[in-house]
């Protein structure tokens, strides 16, 4: 049965990394994902529930490199919305559940406190949701207490800046100033910690970035939302409804396919269902992805 992602882990070379689960998503595809029919959803089965659902994980993953003890992405927080049909005029349907993913990582041996750094690849709401904590007077304040917070410098512009900044879906001005205090901005050449670098995949955001692991002869990418799910790597042109620029978005995947396909390289998509990491075999006109 297709369901959200379970904690699980990938070792590659030095480095560790552990998918920590905060909720899930249940959403239609052919809403998310309008360009698509119902016969691409019958080839890519696999992806939907018993109840036509598509399945999309909730969380984020602990990276241990260098040293360092790094959250990228944080899920959707303690809280859920049992129909997001309120949030869209009706547009689309589904729900997002959270609340997760401190026990998660506290399972991964990984306590909230001794988080060294916490990057984000976006923020927009199901991946900046335990960033900060609120208190009974509603007040922000940083969830890992002992972080640094790094974020996209184009992606805090837009959000602290841009048109859609305060409007509905945006970082409130509470959740960013509760990370202003800690935050470091991230250009596209941008080397967070040993072993972690920055890779720009701009298209979903303006400043949306994707991340890389390396250690020894092997790397993992993470996708952020760059991909949501695993059948868009067999069609880029099957574009996410809620991607801002659908034309750059599609140049940011097929960027990323490019660096998919070299030897020695997994990949780990934080909305993938069952199982977050996974491979492409070489060569394929189909870009099979293996989990």
């Amino acid at each position: 049965m297709t369901t959200s992602a379970p904690l699980h882990s990938l070792q590659v070379g030095d480095a560790k990394l552990t998918w920590i689960p905060d909720g899930i998503h249940h959403v239609r595809a052919l809403e998310h994902y309008p360009k698509s029919t119902p016969e691409f959803w019958e080839v890519h089965s696999q992806y939907i529930d018993e109840n036509d659902w598509l399945i999309m994980s909730i969380g984020g993953l602990l990276v241990q490199t260098g040293g360092k003890n790094i959250v990228i992405d944080t899920g959707f927080g303690p809280r859920s919305v049992d129909d997001i049909s309120v949030m869209s005029g009706g547009s689309h349907h589904g729900d997002m559940f959270g609340g997760e993913l401190l026990q998660s990582l506290a399972s991964a041996g990984v306590p909230a406190e001794n988080v060294d750094m916490v990057v984000l690849s976006h923020l927009h709401p199901d991946h900046i949701g335990w960033a900060s904590t609120v208190d009974d007077q509603g007040n922000h304040t940083p969830t890992f207490v002992n972080a640094d917070y790094l974020v996209g410098d184009v992606e805090w512009d837009f959000w602290s800046n841009g048109p859609v900044a305060g409007k509905p879906g945006a970082p409130t001005k509470a959740e960013l100033d509760s990370m202003a205090a800690r935050l470091t901005l991230l250009d596209g050449a941008s080397t967070p910690a040993p072993g972690l670098t920055v890779m720009p995949t701009p298209g979903h955001t303006p400043g949306h970035l994707s991340f890389v692991v390396s250690s020894g002869e092997e790397r993992v990418i993470i996708l952020g939302d760059a991909v949501h799910c695993p059948a868009e790597i067999s069609d880029t042109e099957m574009d996410f409804v809620f991607d801002i620029d659908y034309d750059l978005a599609r140049r940011s995947k097929e960027a990323l396919i490019r660096e998919l396909e070299q030897p020695g390289t997994h990949m780990a998509g934080g909305h993938f269902p069952d199982a977050v990491f996974g491979r492409l075999l070489e060569g394929t006109v189909t870009r099979k992805l293996f989990i």
